[in-house]
């Protein structure tokens, strides 16, 4: 009785210790993100090894289970359409708190060196607010974070095709911008950074992205 025990559990031990070999070995195949956006649309898509995997927008079968959710907020978003007869993305009011942006994205970047591979990053903003003031400003801020990330991207990777710029239309009363990105790492690597920078750079997505991006929508239905 004894050796069958023995036996089970070796082989439970055996099973074990296969599964953690697996999950090491995956967690080690470079896994990449390709993501374009245009002005309030993006598109996300997950690469592992030859496995492609879209993100964003989601397939067509996973959007109709949220149907009956939008229909629910859909009188919440008329009242705010109302609001606004603007179709574009605008930013903050209150201006972009550079210092707080540069801080955590360089800290996050920080911890990526030697890790992360860009083969590809492309960004333009071309700013537009209801006030010439504003967006003079905003100009400034978003000059002054492009001068801080920018080299500091080109000083820490190996960055072969990038191009970021920033400017102003003082005539537009809404801000337009697009982004490509292209960039690879393992996911181990990635789940030790994350447990580091996840919390700050979910508190900037929330700030700055996911509520422009819901009102652009709000907007664009108009």
């Amino acid at each position: 009785m004894g050796t069958v025990l023995l036996w089970i559990l070796g082989i439970l031990l055996g099973i074990v210790l296969l599964a953690l070999v697996i999950v090491l070995v995956l967690l080690n195949i470079r896994a990449g993100i390709e993501a374009v956006g245009v002005t309030g649309e993006v598109s996300v898509e997950a690469r592992y090894g030859p496995v492609r995997i879209p993100l964003y927008p989601r397939p067509r079968h996973l959007k109709k289970k949220k149907d009956e959710t939008e229909a629910e907020q859909k009188k919440s978003e008329e009242s705010e359409k109302k609001k606004s007869g603007k179709a574009g993305l605008s930013l903050p009011k209150d201006g972009l708190d550079v210092g707080e942006i540069a801080g955590t994205v360089r800290d996050f970047l920080s911890d990526l060196t030697d890790r992360l591979r860009i083969s590809r990053l492309r960004a333009r903003v071309v700013i537009g607010t209801d006030d010439a003031a504003q967006t003079g400003i905003l100009l400034g801020q978003t000059a002054a974070l492009c001068g801080i990330i920018v080299p500091f991207l080109e000083n820490t990777f190996d960055m072969q095709d990038y191009h970021v710029s920033a400017d102003a239309d003082f005539n537009a009363d809404h801000t337009e911008w697009a982004f490509t990105v292209n960039c690879s790492i393992r996911p181990i690597s990635l789940v030790r950074v994350l447990l580091r920078h996840g919390k700050p750079m979910y508190k900037l997505y929330k700030k700055y992205f996911k509520q422009s991006v819901k009102t652009y929508k709000g907007r664009r239905k108009l």
